[in-house]
């Protein structure tokens, strides 16, 4: 593998604040999304996505080169379990999902050249884009958009840029939705994530690489995916220029809020694999 170009930035702009990480090693390339939970309170301060994301990244580096992604999901569930443990928060996230750390993360095995995405995260295979949303944030975005639209007859655009009054409206829905996380059924709003909890490892989507000669991985911070990080980074300057509350021409649970420059962290990795 050969990494071409790379991007990690925070919505902030600043690099104390990117909930975000990549990595790339001789057998493995990864993008890591952390989630910051609804409840900060348990995690002394440090922000919980971070702590994820850190647990994720060293645990990704003492991967065996032929790790199964059954195993590879298992220890990263234990790696994050440990800091419950040590921490004596294993009852409290137990009962209460949405005080959880975690992450999405999208990983790309060599030895068998195949992509494991694990929630939310997209790639580009030569060219061709997969993605793996969840259907509680498609329902979720949907919603938003009708708020947006009720509120944008009575503020500007610019007033809900400054002050999203949608996100007060979603939050009890967007804190209720952790019930789903991980959970262990049938129910179509069921969504697998990396929470230290066990992971519905049929939702883990696969993606076969043998033969693709370049691979893009990347966090959902971009609307969408092109060949190069250039290009990639322009389309998502345009979409913020012509909708910073995201919710006409990119739909999203979330948009800019000032004085962020966008509306989500965000990672992208270019690399040749032949």
């Amino acid at each position: 593998m050969e990494m071409v170009e790379a991007l990690t930035l925070s919505k902030t702009g600043r690099e104390e604040n990117n909930e975000d990480a990549y990595m790339v090693t001789d057998d493995f390339a990864a993008v890591i999304d952390g989630m910051t939970p609804k409840e900060k309170d348990l995690y002394g301060g440090v922000s919980p996505a971070r702590i994820a994301v850190k647990r994720i990244v060293e645990t990704i580096r003492h991967f065996q080169a032929d790790v199964s992604m059954e195993e590879a999901a298992e220890q990263l569930e234990a790696a994050l379990n440990a800091y419950y443990v040590e921490h004596q928060l294993v009852e409290e996230v137990t009962v209460h999902p949405h005080k959880r750390m975690g992450a999405n993360l999208i990983l790309y095995s060599k030895h068998h050249m195949e992509v494991w995405m694990i929630g939310d995260c997209q790639c580009m295979l030569d060219g061709r884009v997969e993605t793996n949303e969840k259907l509680v944030d498609q329902l979720l975005a949907d919603m938003r958009v009708q708020l947006l639209d009720r509120y944008l007859q009575s503020y500007s655009v610019e007033d809900l840029v400054e002050r999203d009054l949608s996100a007060r409206d979603l939050a009890p829905f967007q804190k209720q939705q952790y019930l789903y996380q991980n959970l262990p059924s049938e129910s179509p709003l069921a969504y697998t994530v990396a929470d230290g909890f066990p992971m519905n490892k049929s939702d883990i989507k696969i993606v076969p690489a043998e033969g693709v000669e370049e691979l893009v991985l990347a966090s959902d911070g971009y609307p969408s995916l092109l060949p190069t990080l250039e290009k990639t980074e322009q389309r998502l300057a345009e979409t913020l220029e012509e909708d910073p509350l995201c919710h006409r021409v990119f739909q999203s649970t979330k948009g800019v809020q000032s004085p962020h420059i966008s509306y989500d962290d965000r990672t992208y990795v270019r690399m040749k694999l032949s």
